[in-house]
C-alpha cells in the first residue's frame, strides 16, 4: 500500500514526462528492467548509449558536480535507493494488546462488577473504592508495560537501520569510493565482486566469469552467467564468482526488490532462551492457576460453610463477598504468572545489541547473543582479525635476486619493472589512493593494495597502466587453488597471462624464472626447492606471508581451461608482505584461554608463516599445527585423537574449516568461526554463531553470518563473549528474583486466605507487587553490565539448566526467610507489636515488609555465585539505582498516602524503621547461604617436588646470604616474614621465571625438564618453608635438599 500510494502521488505522472536533463524516462528504465528486452536496450543505442542518456560515463562514473548538490536533479528525476521502513506500533496499540491479556481481563470484568456492586448495593461509604483501584492499578501495569515495550521496539528499529547499511564501491570522477547502500542513483557505475550483493536493478556494462545466484528474487535456484546477452542484474542476488560492473537503472521502490518489499514484513521470531523460558512461564503459571483454584474452592467452602451453619438469608450484598474471593484468586494468577521472564530477555537483548554495536558487534540474529555465552571453541581467521590487515611488501626475491627491503627502482631493469608493474596493476581488482597527508587508503583486497603500493614505489602509477591495458578475461582468486589469474591483449595481438597467489603454489606451477639481466632460464627441480627454503621458508619464518607472481605468453591457439592456460609458468618474483599482530590481541588470546575456551587459528598461509603468527598472539603453546590437507585426508578417529591439540590449521580450505567446525559441534562444543569470503558461508551457517568481517568480508558471508564484526578485530569477539554470558547470566538473576517473589506470594496469600478467610495483601498491592517483579525487576536485572570476571570462569554447558544448584539454595533460603517473617508478623506481630490483629497498621505493616524485602532481594539477585560482596559494581549501575531509588519512594507514597485506595493506613517511623530491618535481613541472610555454597579448597600434603641440581645450588647460595639465625620464637614472626618478603625481592633469580604456578595447591611434582617454569616460585616456598622450621633443623634439610634434589612439602 505504501508503495502504491507512493507511486500514485508522483510517480506516475513523472514516466509520461521525458526530463529535461536526461535522454531516458522513468518509464523507458521500467519497462527495461521488467521485461529485460535486448532490442530495447539496443533501440537505446546499447550500453554506450544508455550510459550518455543517463549523462554518466564508462570510464569515470558520475560528475563531480553533482556530488556536491547531492545529485539533486537526479533523484528528483529517479528516486533515492532508500526504502522505507515499515510503519512501527504506536504506544495505543501497544497499549491495546496488553489489555488483551486474558487475566488482566479477568480481572478488570472483577473489578467493574465490584465497582458496581459498591455503588448500588453496599451501604456503607466508600465501597466503590476498591473496583476503582483495581482498575487503575491496571491501567498502571499496562501503561509502563507498554512504555518498555515501544521503548525496546525503537531500539530494534535502530538497529534494523544500521544493520541494512552497506558499503558500495563505485566509480565517481575517474575514482573508485565506497558509499553507503543509501546514497547510490540511477547512472552509478558500480564495481562488482565475488560475494558482492547486486545493490539496485542495472545493466552489466563489463563481466569476467560473472555467475549470479538470483533465486533470491526469481525462484529459480539455477545460477545465471552474465554477458552480452544476459546483461540485467537484479537487486538483492548475490554475485557467486567473477568480477565486473554494472551501471544502475532502478533504485529503491522502483527496483523489483523494492516493490516485493513494499508488501513484505518480517515478524520477530523468538529465541532459543526466549521459547525455554516459555515453557518455565507456563509451568509457573499452571502451579498458579492451581493454586489460586484451591484458594478459591477454600474461600468459597468457608463461606458456604458460614452460610448454612448459621443459617443466614440470601441478599445482594453478600455477592460483593463472592466477587472478593473471585478477585483474590485471579490476582494469584496474575502474580504468579511470570510474564517478566520473556520479556526480560527481549529487554536483555536489546540493552545488549545496542551496546554492543558500540563495541563492534552488529549482531544480526538474537539467538546469537545468548549462544556466544556458553562458545567452547572460537575458530578464527588470521588477517585483519588476529592481525592489523596494514599490509606491506617488506622483502622480496625479484628478478632472480633477494632483496631484504623493498629496491630503488635503479636497482631492476626497466624492462622488467614494466613486466612486474603490469603483472600487479592488470592482476588485481583492489584500488589504492594516497591522500593529501601522504597516507593511502585501500579499497578491496589488502594484500593487492601493498602489492599496488610497491608497484608505486618502483615508480608506476597503476591506473596508468590499467588504462593502458586490455583485460580479456579474469580468472577470479579460488579458495581451492589460492591463485589468481588476468589474461592480457598485448598491442601485437598475442596474449599473456598474469598469475599470483600463494607463493609454493605458484612456484610449483613454473618451469622458467626471470633472470637479474632480463633474461629468461629454466627453472629446474634444484633452484626450486633451494628457493622454497632459502626464500619461501626464510620470509615464512619472519611472519611474512609470501606471493609469487608469474606470467606466461599464450601460443596462438589458446588455452582449453584455466588450468591449462595456468601452466609452465614464469616467475617474476615472490614478495615478502608484513602483516602485524594486533597489539591487544594476545591479551585477549589469554582471557579467552582463561575463560575456559580453545582459539584455533585457521588461516590459508603456509604452516610456517600460520604458526609464527600463532605463537606470536599466543594461541600455539603446546600443540599442533598441520595443513588443511592433510587434515581433510584423515580418518573420522584420527580426527577426533588431535582435535583437543590442533590449534593451527593451516593452508585451510573453505571445506577444510567446514569439516573442523563440523567435527567439533558434533563432539558436543559450541563453536564460534570467522569468515570473510564467499566459501566461507557453510563453515558460517554450521557454527553456533558465526561472525563475517564488517570491513574485508563479502556480502554473502555477512548474510550467512550471525554477528558482523564492524572491525574486523579478534578482541571484539572477546566482548561479545562477555556480553553473552552477560545476557545469560542476567536471566539467571531476574528469574532467581522471581521465583522467589512468586514463592512467597503463593504461600502467604494461599495460608491467609484459609486461615483467616482472605488475604492478607488485597489485589491492588499484588498488583504493585506484580509490577515490581514483572517490569521494574525486568529493567533492573536485565540491564546489569557485564563485568571483567565473567571471562574467569569456564562456559555454561549446551545442555545447562537455567536454574542452578546455588540458584536453588537462594530461592529456598531467602524464601523460607521471608515467610519466616511474613508469617511471625501475620500470627505473632498483633501481641509483639502491639497492633490490632488484622487492622489497617497490621495489614500496612505486612505489605510493607514484604515489598522491602523485595527490593533487598533484588540487590541479592545481583549474584549468582558465592561472591561475598553483592554491591560490587552496585553504584555503577544508573538504571538499577533509579529503580530500587523509585521503588522506594512509590513505596513510602502508596504507604503514607494510599489509605483506602491502596488499603494502607501511614506508619509512624519506628514501625518503618522495623519493616526495613526486617527486609534488610536478607543481605546478611544471603551473605550466609553463600558462605555455605562456598566450594571448598582441598591442599594435598606430602607431595613431592624435584628441582634441577645447578638451581638449588643457586637456592643454598641466596639462602646463606639472606637467612642467618631467625629464632622462631612468638614475638618475632611478623618481623621473619617481612624479612623474607625483603628478601624474596632481592633473589634476582626470580626474574628468568616469570610464569605464574598454576596449580593453587603447594604439592606439585615438578620433573627437570619443565622445572624452569614454576621453579622460581618454588624456590621461594622452599625458602619459607626451610626457615619455618627450627634453627636445628634447618641447616641439615637444606643439605639434605642440595644432595638430593628434592623437598619434601
Amino acid at each position: 500500500l505504501l508503495f502504491l500510494c507512493v507511486w500514485n502521488t508522483g510517480v506516475g505522472s513523472s514516466m509520461s514526462k521525458r526530463s529535461d536533463m536526461f535522454g531516458v524516462t522513468l518509464e523507458e528504465l521500467a519497462q527495461l528492467q521488467e521485461t529485460k528486452d535486448i532490442k530495447l536496450l539496443e533501440r537505446l543505442g546499447g550500453i554506450k548509449g544508455l550510459v550518455e542518456k543517463l549523462q554518466s560515463d564508462l570510464a569515470r562514473g558520475l560528475p563531480v558536480q553533482e556530488g556536491e548538490s547531492h545529485f539533486r536533479d537526479r533523484r528528483a528525476c529517479f528516486g533515492t535507493n532508500v526504502f522505507p521502513s515499515p510503519p512501527g506500533k504506536t504506544l495505543l496499540d501497544l497499549m491495546w494488546a496488553a489489555m488483551k491479556d486474558t487475566t488482566l481481563i479477568i480481572l478488570m470484568v472483577s473489578a467493574v462488577v465490584s465497582l458496581f456492586l459498591g455503588v448500588t448495593i453496599e451501604k456503607e461509604q466508600g465501597g466503590w473504592i476498591e473496583g476503582v483501584a483495581i482498575l487503575v492499578a491496571v491501567v498502571i501495569v499496562v501503561m509502563v508495560t507498554s512504555l518498555n515495550d515501544y521503548s525496546k521496539e525503537q531500539q530494534f528499529r535502530r538497529l534494523n537501520a544500521v544493520r541494512a547499511d552497506k558499503l558500495i564501491k563505485v566509480v565517481r570522477e575517474g575514482e573508485v569510493h565506497q558509499v553507503s547502500i543509501n546514497d547510490l542513483n540511477v547512472g552509478e557505475i558500480v564495481k562488482l565482486d565475488t560475494g558482492d550483493m547486486i545493490p539496485a536493478d542495472g545493466v552489466c556494462i563489463e563481466a569476467f566469469n560473472l555467475r549470479c545466484d538470483e533465486s533470491a528474487m526469481t525462484g529459480e535456484s539455477d545460477v545465471i552467467t552474465k554477458s552480452a546477452t544476459a546483461p540485467f542484474l537484479i537487486g538483492g542476488c548475490q554475485v557467486l564468482e567473477g568480477v565486473g560492473s554494472m551501471i544502475l537503472t532502478a533504485v529503491g521502490l522502483r527496483s523489483e526488490r523494492g516493490k516485493i518489499k513494499a508488501l513484505m514484513t518480517q515478524p520477530a521470531q523468538e529465541t532459543p532462551l526466549q521459547e525455554k523460558l516459555e515453557k518455565v512461564s507456563e509451568a509457573i503459571g499452571k502451579v498458579g492457576f492451581s493454586v489460586a483454584l484451591l484458594t478459591l474452592l477454600v474461600l468459597l467452602g468457608k463461606w458456604l460453610a458460614d452460610f448454612y451453619l448459621n443459617e443466614r438469608v440470601w441478599h445482594w450484598d453478600m455477592a460483593t463477598d463472592l466477587v472478593k474471593m473471585v478477585t483474590t484468586s485471579i490476582t494469584i494468577v496474575v502474580v504468579a504468572v511470570p510474564e517478566g521472564l520473556p520479556l526480560a530477555v527481549t529487554i536483555s537483548l536489546a540493552y545488549s545489541m545496542v551496546k554492543m554495536l558500540k563495541d563492534q558487534n552488529l549482531v544480526r540474529k538474537l539467538e546469537a547473543c545468548e549462544t556466544m555465552g556458553g562458545a567452547t571453541n572460537i575458530c578464527s581467521d588470521k588477517t585483519g582479525t588476529l592481525t592489523e590487515n596494514r599490509m606491506t611488501v617488506v622483502k622480496g626475491f625479484l628478478a632472480g635476486r633477494m632483496f631484504d627491503k623493498v629496491p630503488e627502482p635503479s636497482a631492476l631493469p626497466k624492462e622488467f619493472i614494466t613486466l612486474l608493474a603490469d603483472g600487479i596493476a592488470l592482476n588485481a581488482t583492489a584500488n589504492a589512493s594516497q591522500g593529501e597527508n601522504g597516507v593511502w587508503e585501500f579499497v578491496g583486497s589488502k594484500t593487492e593494495c601493498a602489492l599496488l603500493v610497491l608497484a608505486d614505489k618502483l615508480g608506476v602509477k597503476y591506473m596508468d597502466v590499467r588504462r593502458g591495458g586490455h583485460v580479456d578475461e579474469v580468472f577470479p582468486f579460488s579458495s581451492s587453488k589460492k591463485r589468481m589469474s588476468t589474461v592480457v591483449a598485448l598491442p601485437d595481438q598475442s596474449k599473456r597471462i598474469y598469475t599470483k597467489g600463494a607463493s609454493e603454489m605458484v612456484l610449483a606451477l613454473c618451469t622458467s624464472i626471470v633472470n637479474a639481466d632480463g633474461s629468461i632460464s629454466p627453472l629446474t627441480a634444484e633452484r626450486r626447492e633451494e628457493m622454497m627454503h632459502d626464500v619461501i621458508e626464510k620470509m615464512a619464518g619472519e611472519a611474512l606471508r609470501t606471493i609469487g607472481l608469474a606470467f606466461r605468453d599464450l601460443p596462438p591457439e589458446g588455452y582449453a581451461s584455466p588450468d591449462d592456460a595456468e601452466k609452465d609458468l614464469v616467475l617474476i618474483g615472490i614478495v615478502g608482505i608484513e602483516d602485524p599482530v594486533r597489539h591487544e590481541v594476545p591479551h585477549a588470546v589469554a582471557q579467552c584461554q582463561r575463560a575456559g575456551i580453545t582459539v584455533r587459528m585457521v588461516t590459508g598461509d603456509n604452516v610456517i608463516t600460520a604458526r609464527k603468527i600463532a605463537q606470536n598472539c599466543g594461541i600455539l603453546t603446546d600443540g599442533i599445527a598441520m595443513e588443511g590437507p592433510e587434515f581433510r585426508s584423515m580418518s573420522v578417529a584420527a580426527r577426533d585423537k588431535i582435535l583437543p591439540k590442533l590449534q593451527v590449521l593451516a593452508r585451510s580450505t573453505p571445506q577444510d574449516k567446514y569439516i573442523l567446525v563440523n567435527r567439533l559441534r558434533e563432539l558436543g562444543e559450541v563453536v564460534a568461526v570467522t569468515g570473510d569470503g564467499t566459501n566461507d558461508g557453510p563453515a558460517l551457517k554450521e557454527a553456533d554463531v558465526g561472525f563475517s568481517m564488517g570491513i574485508a568480508g563479502t556480502e554473502v558471508a555477512k548474510e550467512a553470518s550471525d554477528i558482523v564484526l564492524m572491525d574486523d578485530n579478534f578482541t571484539s569477539i572477546v566482548k561479545a563473549v562477555m556480553w553473552g554470558r552477560n545476557v545469560y547470566d542476567s536471566i539467571r538473576k531476574f528469574l532467581q528474583f522471581q521465583l522467589t517473589v512468586n514463592l512467597v506470594a503463593i504461600v502467604v496469600t494461599f495460608v491467609g486466605a484459609v486461615t483467616s478467610g482472605e488475604s492478607p495483601l488485597t489485589p491492588v498491592q499484588m498488583l504493585w507487587v506484580n509490577l515490581i517483579m514483572d517490569t521494574f525487576g525486568a529493567l533492573a536485572l536485565a540491564t546489569e553490565p557485564p563485568v571483567p570476571e565473567l571471562l574467569e570462569r569456564v562456559p555454561y554447558g549446551r545442555r545447562d539448566h537455567l536454574v542452578s544448584k546455588n540458584m536453588w539454595f537462594n530461592i529456598i533460603g531467602q524464601g523460607l526467610y521471608q515467610l519466616c517473617i511474613l508469617f511471625t508478623l501475620m500470627y505473632l506481630g498483633s501481641p509483639l507489636l502491639g497492633l490490632e490483629k488484622h487492622g489497617a497498621v497490621h495489614n500496612t505493616m505486612i505489605f510493607n515488609t514484604f515489598v522491602i524485602c523485595q527490593v533487598f532481594n533484588e540487590v541479592n539477585s545481583r549474584k549468582l555465585t558465592s561472591d561475598l560482596n553483592v554491591f560490587s559494581g552496585f553504584f555503577q549501575n544508573y538504571v538499577f539505582l533509579g529503580i530500587v531509588v523509585f521503588t522506594v519512594c512509590a513505596q513510602y507514597f502508596i504507604v503514607e498516602f494510599g489509605g483506602s485506595f491502596t488499603a494502607t493506613y501511614p506508619l509512624s517511623q519506628e514501625q518503618w524503621l522495623a519493616c526495613v530491618a526486617m527486609g534488610a535481613g536478607s543481605i546478611p541472610i544471603g551473605l550466609v547461604i553463600r558462605l555455605l555454597i562456598r566450594p571448598r579448597i582441598v591442599i594435598e600434603k606430602e607431595k613431592k617436588v624435584e628441582l634441577d641440581p645447578l638451581v638449588v645450588r643457586a637456592l643454598w647460595a641466596k639462602v646463606r646470604a639472606v637467612s642467618v639465625f631467625v629464632d622462631v620464637h612468638d614475638m618475632v614472626r611478623e618481623r621473619r616474614h617481612e624479612k623474607m618478603q625483603r628478601a624474596v625481592k632481592k633473589i634476582s633469580l626470580m626474574r628468568a621465571f616469570r610464569r605464574p604456578l598454576t596449580n593453587p595447591a603447594l604439592g606439585v611434582m615438578i620433573g627437570k625438564k619443565n622445572a624452569q617454569h614454576n621453579v622460581g616460585i618454588l624456590l621461594v616456598l622452599g625458602a619459607v618453608l626451610v626457615l619455618c622450621r627450627n634453627s636445628g633443623s634447618r641447616l641439615p634439610l637444606l643439605c639434605s635438599m642440595y644432595r638430593n634434589n628434592t623437598v619434601w612439602m
